[in-house]
């Protein structure tokens, strides 16, 4: 679903005090942390600060290029302010209701869905998923049983992310997608024990989502449907490939070298639980009214939203996940947020709730890049900062990311310089001395590049590959593909240069 390096760079956007060394990773019975009560309501934002963040996202958007922005402040249940910038992947211009591919943000709406029925005394979090999975397997079948719905929603599972397996990001919208996924999950090792440890891993999610499907009876997606979104009249959301038909889910772009260019991914139903479900900023702004405690309909109890906000499996310094949310002190404003940020290969959404405040921010955005994942995701966390009185703060690309995309760079110049001089030396014919040992530390030394570029690269990247760089980073990804045809093509050159050598007739024949 995305690049293995997106939660890190997600989680560690909002650092928070480090928690007691004594403090467990997962808390059987987590603490609830309680809404403000009914007589202590929170004043609306003041006019001036709203102001000051539309103009601090106007400059956001200009200095992001994204085609397409949109955002909205939610105050209890009244939008007090939002705005639409840009065009959409048809050219249309963005509207409330133009719909955004809303990654990693649905697995709020997943654990949502969970704990309906946990309400309901269908499912209980504590319980092993294999209760309601009994074909739920992981290569280690002790750990499988040993997984709970709350390892799940919490992340603590020990599963590790199976993007480098091929399990995410598929775009497989046959009937049986999801279910098919989750058996896929047989060929994997567990990376760590159950509730021994946070690991953000998008097939928690697909689990949870094939357990929402066998426990109600229904697809995932006509579960979401009649019991979360039409509740709360989200009737512009997608949750399948059928929808997306009808509704024209427009493109979205992928970031090349810090610029915008169009990506249509096809919509991926098995990937909804976990990142592919779409919604509108007026979608938004009614789900965010929700976890207010001020929805159009009740669709879970205070008591129940309270649980889904609280941290519960500790993220070292960077604060705590819930379940389907971040639990986090907001740095520059010392104040409690409860976030998601997602991105797929071509579209990016962030929803920040300030429960002191109750108060919202939407951000959503028709572009992605994981090297733009700094800055896309500050839009949010500065306008909440605006609207506690605190001063933005700046966020620029990676430097990693960009210094790995030069280097690339200047890989590929060097390897075209080399393809060049070998193919004019093999017009030559230049025998050389030691012509064949030079041939076989070429062809030896170009094949060594294109394996380390090709696969130990995108392996430093947490076990990513290829495949998951092309996506995610595709000006790195292809820039990869670049290095290693030019590293082949060096090869086969040096090799038709010592070919032609062998064949050319010899002094005083």
């Amino acid at each position: 679903m995305r690049l293995l390096l997106l939660a890190a760079l997600l989680a560690g956007a909002v650092p928070t005090p480090p928690p007691a060394a004594a403090a467990p990773a997962v808390a059987a019975a987590p603490p609830v942390a309680v809404a403000p009560s009914a007589g202590a309501t929170a004043a609306a934002p003041a006019p001036d600060r709203l102001a000051e963040v539309e103009r601090h996202l106007r400059e956001h958007h200009a200095r992001t290029r994204a085609p397409g922005f949109a955002y909205a402040v939610v105050h209890r249940d009244r939008v007090v302010a939002q705005a639409t910038w840009g065009l959409d992947g048809n050219g249309e211009p963005v509207t409330g209701a133009t719909p955004f591919v809303l990654g990693s943000v649905a697995k709020s709406f997943t654990a949502l869905a969970v704990m309906q029925l946990v309400e309901a005394g269908r499912v209980e979090l504590d319980a092993p998923a294999q209760a309601y999975l009994p074909w739920f397997r992981l290569a280690d079948p002790a750990a499988s049983a040993r997984i709970t719905v709350r390892h799940l929603l919490t992340h603590t599972s020990g599963i590790p992310d199976v993007a480098a397996h091929g399990l995410t990001d598929r775009y497989d919208n046959s009937p049986d997608g999801l279910a098919r996924s989750v058996r896929d999950l047989a060929a994997v090792e567990p990376a760590g024990e159950p509730g021994e440890s946070h690991r953000y891993s998008d097939a928690n999610y697909m689990i949870a989502g094939a357990l929402v499907a066998a426990v109600s009876g229904r697809s995932f997606g006509a579960y979401l449907r009649t019991e979360v979104l039409d509740p709360l009249g989200m009737r512009g959301a997608t949750t399948d490939a059928e929808a997306d038909a009808l509704g024209g889910l427009p493109a979205g772009h992928r970031y090349w070298f810090g610029r915008p260019w169009p990506f249509d991914t096809p919509f991926d139903t098995s990937g909804v639980p976990y990142g592919f479900l779409a919604a509108s900023l007026e979608d938004m702004t009614r789900y965010a009214a929700a976890h207010l405690g001020h929805g159009e309909k009740p669709v879970l109890s205070a008591k129940g939203f309270a649980e889904l906000h609280t941290g519960q499996a500790t993220m070292g310094p960077r604060g705590a996940y819930g379940l389907g949310w971040r639990d986090s002190v907001l740095s520059g404003a010392d104040t409690r947020i409860v976030w998601h940020a997602g991105g797929t290969p071509d579209s990016f959404s962030h929803l920040l709730l300030i429960p002191g405040e109750e108060l919202a921010v939407v951000v959503l955005a028709n572009a992605y890049g994981v090297a733009m994942d700094g800055p896309l995701t500050s839009a949010a966390f500065n306008a909440a900062r605006i609207l506690l009185g605190a001063a933005p703060v700046a966020e620029e690309e990676d430097p990693l990311l960009v210094w790995t995309r030069r280097g690339l760079l200047l890989v590929s110049g060097a390897l075209l310089a080399a393809l060049a001089w070998n193919v004019a030396r093999a017009a030559r014919r230049h025998p050389g001395r030691h012509a064949l040992a030079a041939t076989v530390a070429w062809v030896a030394g170009c094949a060594a590049l294109a394996v380390a570029v090709g696969w130990g690269l995108p392996a430093a990247f947490e076990g990513a590959r290829l495949r998951q760089v092309l996506l995610f980073a595709a000006d790195i990804g292809h820039t990869i593909v670049a290095v290693i045809v030019l590293a082949a093509a060096t090869a086969v050159a040096r090799l038709a240069g010592a070919a032609r050598t062998r064949r050319s007739p010899g002094p005083g024949r």
